[in-house]
């Protein structure tokens, strides 16, 4: 009896022992996620946050987000200030950019296979996209392809049949019929990135080219750029689309924020697939969707079937290990997928789209315009053309030619002296 009193003491002495000896919890881990996009966009990405916080009691995570206008230059400043998220979106046109100006700012997202499951993902359309051929900054979050967004009842309204075949001519006839409806009616409305898109497919149309060559050359004639140029000035003259006047309040937005989109006044807007969500939820019309033109005989059609973001790490996190945990939920979970939708565009991870599809949850639209465009793909952008200052160049004569204070032949003596 005295040694089982005896064993039962040294029994509850070691149970205390240990449980005085366990580790006290963690301290709280604090994250911020930044991102760019509509409010679609920005209500699921919170949800998912919450629902992971619910999942990891400690964590918190900030969520930063707004438009997408200013979003390159203030992730810059914050990389260079060491003030960036530890989470945070790219573009893939910022790539090549960011890698030159140093690339240990990021996490190589190719060497976390062990802690991130990559194994949903097509690596080489991630390499493609999100490196330099080496260092990979980022993972895709969705597949995005350029397409046409339309209204069907304004369109059958003006007596324009759309269709996948359409060139560039083809659009230039929807302008003279959908004008027949009225002066303040325009068959299409372009926002500044998708002027500038515009100008670029329509050379790598023409030519086979991006705009700068690899061997740093230009990949045109000044006949092909005085062409595009023209082009713009035809979709104002022919009144396919507003004077740039009526365009600029709004040529850093999309459709879903253009009054005259919403109000049935504009019938055709050109728009990455990741958008149609907002979209359709600003609209009260019905919608469809169709491909972006191609130049008849084109050399290249052109179109970009890229990710429509890149999911990037912040290498000096103080807290890189919850960040990459995150990273990988985000990802692959499947409540996050739900959650998350198609916020941002058609999911680059086959597991998130399976979710999706056995959920009916694959946006109808979506789909086709991805579907519709990926034979046409025109491969990765070259990473001259993507650079912010030639883009900035670009921008300034598409304006030049616009508010018509150069002819499209000075224009392009311009660009190509630029």
């Amino acid at each position: 009896m005295k040694r089982k009193i005896l064993s039962l003491a040294l029994v509850l002495v070691l149970v205390g022992s240990a449980v005085f000896a366990q580790p006290s919890p963690a301290k709280d881990v604090k994250l911020r996620f930044s991102w760019w996009g509509a409010d679609a966009r920005h209500k699921a990405t919170l949800a998912a946050i919450k629902q992971y916080e619910t999942l990891n009691p400690g964590v918190k995570i900030e969520g930063e987000y707004g438009a997408f206008a200013n979003f390159y230059l203030k992730l810059i400043t914050q990389l260079n200030g060491n003030t960036a998220p530890d989470i945070f979106q790219v573009d893939f046109k910022w790539v090549y950019d960011l890698l030159s100006q140093n690339r240990k700012w990021f996490v190589d997202m190719k060497t976390v296979g062990d802690k991130i499951d990559l194994s949903g993902l097509d690596m080489k359309y991630a390499m493609a996209w999100g490196s330099d051929d080496n260092y990979l900054i980022g993972l895709p979050m969705g597949v995005n392809a350029i397409g046409l967004v339309y209204n069907k009842a304004l369109l059958e309204k003006a007596g324009v049949a759309i269709n996948d075949s359409w060139d560039w001519d083809d659009l230039l006839d929807a302008g003279t019929k959908v004008k027949r409806l009225g002066k303040d009616y325009y068959a299409a409305f372009f926002n500044k990135s998708y002027l500038s898109y515009m100008v670029k497919v329509q050379i790598k149309q023409k030519t086979g080219n991006d705009l700068i060559t690899r061997d740093y050359k230009l990949g045109f004639t000044k006949k092909d750029i005085t062409e595009v140029f023209t082009y713009i000035q035809k979709l104002l003259d022919t009144g396919t689309i507003p004077p740039f006047e009526e365009m600029v309040p709004f040529e850093m937005v999309y459709a879903d924020q253009t009054p005259n989109w919403l109000n049935q006044k504009y019938a055709i807007c050109p728009t990455s697939s990741s958008l149609i969500p907002s979209i359709r939820t600003a609209s009260k019309f019905e919608l469809g969707v169709a491909r972006y033109p191609i130049y008849e005989g084109a050399k290249n059609p052109g179109l970009i079937t890229a990710p429509t973001m890149l999911l990037a790490l912040n290498s000096r996190s103080p807290n890189l290990p919850e960040a990459i945990k995150f990273a990988n939920w985000i990802l692959n979970d499947k409540d996050a997928a739900l959650t998350l939708g198609d916020v941002r565009g058609m999911p680059a991870s086959k597991f998130a789209r399976d979710v999706l599809s056995a959920n009916n949850r694959l946006d109808k639209h979506i789909q086709t315009m991805v579907e519709k465009a990926i034979p046409f793909t025109g491969g990765p952008e070259g990473e001259l053309s993507q650079n912010q200052e030639v883009v900035t160049i670009l921008d300034d004569y598409i304006q030049q030619v616009g508010y018509r204070k150069m002819t499209p032949e000075k224009a392009a003596d311009g660009l190509m002296k630029d």
